[in-house]
């Protein structure tokens, strides 16, 4: 993940959420008596920004894994796409080959946001260990007495009672009664969790001044609760108010902590003799749910907009995209959509592809009524390999869907999935292509005796990934593109012979861009200096074999 989408698909909406939010705080609830309604609000508010951009993800399918996620949610695992294409183009396509701009080493402000944020988180993680570590210094150091549910410490050290979980500070064994009610209300609360978590927040929120009002805001909840809690046990609220005034001048320990004594004091005691709940809370609490539709509509539309500029497709998806999601089991007819080892096509997903290519055949219909489009099929394939359930999911119509659907069921078995070592069965979902060229004919040119898909392909020396290299390390990005401060796609594709001999001949661009000429001629002339390959054979004899190499170039810095 790069640091453009970190702060924008991750940061920024959590902290937009946390101002939102925040501000409906104040202008609706910050002056009502319904303390533990506004402290579950606070920390409901922070859970619902956190999970803004899981929100963002599944509505606005921003990655390829959430994508895969969402096809395994509700489908089958989702295959390779295949095309069929009617015409000349039907011949076998290579894997693309990148050439990108030469890149230089320079810091984008993206990069710079970068360093600065993972510093601030660092110094933070480390003032947060820091008074973890004093806590429990103190803690380990310090007399104490085990009570009921809760440990007095004793630090003989001047500063005001605070507690910390199932711990209660105090300077020494000479402890009002009150003050000890007082703490075990926070204790009782659990309040230590509200700042524990709040804290955590502001490790990844450390640039963000609304996660300390947040802070700030609980610490208060935290003392307005206790001293109600006081005051319902009995307590007498004068003598109780003037405890508080005494005191207020004693030093605070520790922000991690729950303080008896924090600078509020003059709120506090407006809050202990305020005897009327708030009004208008119900209506209060009706308008914040305009608000979290409001942020819900925005962070998935921003999200959306990301897709649409991140030009991420469905069959775009690799295995390896998918390595992290859970495993998802229909309990109804026991059919997986991922498995710890999945099915294997004879001869491996490429082999597959071979199959679908050279046995569905665009149906006449289709292309008299020039229709297109892709079919999506749905397919189990069983504990003994076989292929059942083959279904259309999506339908193009023309014929197009009986044809996948035939050559689908007549697939070879497959290598079983596996769970536990023991054979399942597998959902799949498979998109082909149906795809119409321009100047299409049906009538093949045979006299060339040029073959698409012979029995044995021809094969590069070393295979695919070693063609692509040789690719890269011979295309020369011409130098007017290397200074471009703008980014750039480009796309050749280049159309070849592979010989009887393993020779390559008759290489040309397919519909190129006149502008781009000088990218054209130069993944030109790289192919036509590729060494032999080994031929392709048909019926046990070399014969001529026609390819399309895709080649993208990527401008610009």
């Amino acid at each position: 993940m790069n640091t453009q989408v970190l702060f924008t698909e991750y940061l920024l909406p959590i902290a937009v959420g946390l101002m939102v939010l925040w501000v409906a705080y104040r202008l609706l609830f910050t002056n009502s008596n319904r303390f533990q309604f506004n402290r579950f609000y606070l920390l409901t508010a922070m859970l619902f920004s956190l999970a803004l951009p899981l929100f963002g993800l599944l509505m606005g399918e921003t990655t390829p894994q959430v994508v895969a996620f969402k096809q395994n949610l509700f489908g089958g695992f989702m295959l390779q796409e295949i095309t069929i294409s009617y015409g000349d183009p039907s011949v076998v396509t290579l894997p693309e080959v990148e050439v990108a701009t030469p890149a230089r080493i320079h810091f984008s402000l993206w990069q710079v946001l970068g360093l600065i944020y993972f510093i601030g988180v660092a110094v933070t993680s480390l003032l947060f260990l820091f008074k973890m570590g004093k806590l429990v210094a103190m803690i380990i150091r310090s007399p104490k007495s085990k009570m009921d549910g809760y440990t007095m410490v004793f630090t003989h050290k001047e500063h005001g009672p605070y507690s910390f979980f199932r711990y209660a500070f105090f300077t020494d064994e000479q402890v009002d009664p009150t003050i000890v009610r007082h703490e075990l209300s926070h204790i009782a609360h659990h309040h230590s969790w509200d700042i524990l978590m709040v804290e955590l927040m502001k490790i990844f929120q450390w640039f963000n001044p609304f996660i300390y009002f947040y802070k700030r805001e609980l610490q208060s909840l935290h003392e307005y609760i206790a001293d109600d809690d006081v005051v319902a046990t009995g307590a007498d609220k004068r003598n109780y108010m003037m405890l508080i005034l005494q005191q207020c001048t004693a030093v605070d320990f520790s922000d991690m902590s729950n303080n008896f004594s924090l600078i509020l004091t003059k709120k506090r005691i407006k809050m202990i003799t305020k005897h009327e709940k708030a009004k208008g809370f119900w209506w209060k609490l009706l308008a914040t749910l305009p608000v979290l539709a409001l942020l819900l509509i925005v962070n998935a539309r921003a999200s959306a907009q990301q897709t649409s500029n991140s030009d991420v497709n469905v069959h775009e998806i690799k295995t390896s995209d998918i390595n992290n999601i859970k495993i998802k089991k229909v309990e109804t007819d026991s059919v997986y959509q991922v498995v710890e080892v999945m099915p294997e096509f004879p001869g491996g997903m490429s082999q597959m592809a071979t199959y679908l290519s050279e046995n569905i055949k665009y149906p006449v219909e289709a292309k008299d009524k020039n229709i297109s489009g892709r079919v999506f099929i749905e397919f189990v394939i069983e504990k003994d390999g076989s292929v059942s359930n083959v279904n259309v999911m999506r339908s193009v119509g023309g014929g197009c869907d009986d044809e996948a659907v035939r050559v689908v069921k007549a697939m070879p078995k497959w290598k079983p999935g596996l769970m536990k070592g023991k054979p399942v069965r597998v959902h799949y979902v498979l998109p082909i292509n149906f795809k119409l060229e321009e100047g299409a004919t049906t009538t093949k040119k045979t006299d060339e005796k040029i073959y698409d898909t012979p029995e044995t392909m021809p094969e590069f020396p070393g295979g695919m990934e070693a063609m692509i290299k040789y690719m890269q390390e011979n295309i020369t990005m011409p130098e007017k593109y290397k200074d471009m401060d703008t980014k750039a796609t480009y796309r050749v594709m280049v159309k070849f012979v592979v010989e009887s001999d393993g020779s390559v001949t008759e290489v040309e661009t397919v519909k190129p861009e006149p502008s781009k000429q000088d990218l054209n001629d130069e993944a030109v002339r790289v192919v036509k200096g590729m060494p032999k390959w080994k031929p392709g054979t048909m019926d046990g004899k070399p014969v001529r074999v026609r390819y399309m190499l895709p080649v993208t170039y990527k401008i610009g810095k």
